[in-house]
C-alpha cells in the first residue's frame, strides 16, 4: 500500500508545475513578438508568423496575411514572411483616352447625295434640296401648294376659295472653285384656280418657267423665262354671262433681293417684260412687284413662328395701278429640305383680280389660308 504524499510534497510538486507553464507561455510570446505580432494580455496564443507591413515613412501599419509574391527579376517560388514595401503613387492618374474612330473610308462622303466635288475644289449638285432665290409669300400667282377662302363676293362669285397646285424644283447648283457666286437653275409650274360656291371653277391660270438664280453672300439674283396662259373655268359659262378671251403672256422676268438683319428680314424687286402677249387692247408689257418678308429662316421647331409679308404689284395691263397685299402668320419651316415650309395666315388684298380672265375687274377681300412652300 502506498501512502499519501505529505501536504509539503504536494506543495514543491504545484511549484515546479507552475514555474513550467510560466516558462512556456513567455517564451510563446516572446517567439510572437519576434516574428511581429504584439501579443495582448488577453490573448497570448501566438498568432501565425506573418511579415509586418511598413508604409512609407517607416511606421508600422496593420498587419496582413501573407502575400505570395516572387522576387524581382527571378523566377523563384513565392517567398512567405518576406517584408513588402508600400510604394505611394507619384505623377498624375490615368488619362482617360477617346475611343479609336473607325478608319476613313476611300471616297468623301456628302451630306446631298447628287454633290460633285472637282479636284480644283468646285462643287456641283444635281436636284439641290433648297433654293437660291424663294418665290415671294405674299405673291398669289407664285408656285405653291395652298388653299383658301374669301370674303370676296360680287357679281362673278360668291363662297370664294381660291387654290394654288405647284411648286419649284432645282435642277442643278454650280459653285466653281474661288467663286463666292453660287449659280441654279430651277423649274416650276403652277396651276391657280378659283372656285365660287365652294364648287364651281370659274378661274384657272397656268404657269410655268425657268429661272437661272444666283446668290453672294446676303443678295439673290433672277432671270428667267416665263409662261402665262389664263383660262375661264366651264362652270363660269354656266353662272354668268361672260365670254372667254385669249389671255398669254411669254416673260423675260428680273429680280433681285437682300436679306438684312441675320437673314431675317428681306427686301425684294422683280420686273417682267413680256416678249409676246396675246391681250385685248394690247396694253404696256411690263409689270414690277415689290416687297418685304419678316420671316425666321432657320429651323423653327414644333412651335413655329410668326412671320409677316407685303406686297405691291403695278400692272401695265391696268395702267400701273397698284394691288396691294398684307399677310401675317404662324410658320413652321425646315429650310434644309424640298417642301420643308407650312404655314397658316390672314391674308388682305385690294387691287385687281390676279387671274387673268378677271383682269380689269377690282376686287377687296380677307382671307384665311394655309399653303406649303417649296
Amino acid at each position: 500500500m502506498i501512502a499519501a504524499p505529505s501536504a509539503r510534497t504536494r506543495f514543491a510538486f504545484g511549484r515546479l508545475l507552475a514555474a513550467v507553464a510560466f516558462h512556456l507561455l513567455m517564451a510563446g510570446s516572446a517567439v510572437a513578438q519576434v516574428q511581429g505580432y504584439p501579443v495582448s494580455s488577453e490573448d497570448r496564443l501566438p498568432a501565425p508568423a506573418t511579415p509586418p507591413v511598413t508604409q512609407a515613412g517607416g511606421q508600422r501599419g496593420a498587419t496582413f496575411p501573407p502575400i505570395a509574391t516572387s522576387r524581382s527579376g527571378s523566377d523563384l517560388p513565392p517567398i512567405q514572411g518576406e517584408p513588402i514595401e508600400l510604394v505611394p503613387h507619384v505623377g498624375p492618374g490615368p488619362v482617360w483616352q477617346p475611343p479609336v474612330p473607325p478608319p476613313e473610308v476611300d471616297h468623301p462622303v456628302y451630306e446631298d447625295p447628287f454633290r460633285f466635288r472637282t479636284q480644283k475644289g468646285g462643287t456641283y449638285t444635281g436636284l439641290p434640296r433648297t433654293l437660291l432665290w424663294e418665290p415671294p409669300l405674299a405673291v398669289q400667282r407664285e408656285p405653291r401648294f395652298m388653299a383658301m377662302p374669301t370674303t370676296l363676293s360680287n357679281a362673278s362669285t360668291k363662297d370664294t376659295v381660291d387654290t394654288s397646285i405647284g411648286g419649284t424644283i432645282g435642277l442643278l447648283r454650280a459653285e466653281p472653285a474661288n467663286w463666292k457666286t453660287a449659280i441654279q437653275s430651277d423649274f416650276f409650274a403652277v396651276v391657280t384656280s378659283r372656285f365660287s360656291q365652294y364648287n364651281y371653277q370659274i378661274a384657272a391660270d397656268y404657269r410655268f418657267g425657268l429661272p437661272v438664280t444666283f446668290s453672294r453672300g446676303q443678295w439673290q439674283w433672277k432671270i428667267g423665262y416665263e409662261h402665262t396662259s389664263a383660262h375661264l373655268g366651264d362652270e363660269a359659262a354656266v353662272m354668268m354671262p361672260r365670254v372667254a378671251f385669249p389671255f398669254v403672256k411669254d416673260e423675260v422676268v428680273f429680280g433681285v433681293g437682300r436679306f438684312m438683319f441675320d437673314g431675317r428680314w428681306r427686301v425684294y424687286g422683280q420686273g417682267a417684260w413680256a416678249a409676246y402677249q396675246n391681250i385685248p387692247g394690247n396694253p404696256s408689257p411690263f409689270r414690277f412687284d415689290l416687297g418685304t418678308e419678316y420671316i425666321h429662316r432657320r429651323c423653327t421647331g414644333c412651335w413655329g413662328k410668326p412671320y409677316a409679308a407685303t406686297n405691291l404689284r403695278f400692272d401695265g395691263d391696268v395702267d400701273y395701278s397698284p394691288d396691294m397685299t398684307v399677310q401675317l402668320g404662324w410658320m413652321w419651316r425646315d429650310g434644309t429640305r424640298r417642301f420643308g415650309e407650312a404655314r397658316v395666315f390672314g391674308q388682305y388684298f385690294n387691287g385687281h383680280s390676279p387671274y387673268g380672265q378677271f383682269y380689269q375687274d377690282r376686287e377687296s377681300w380677307f382671307g384665311v389660308g394655309v399653303a406649303f412652300d417649296y
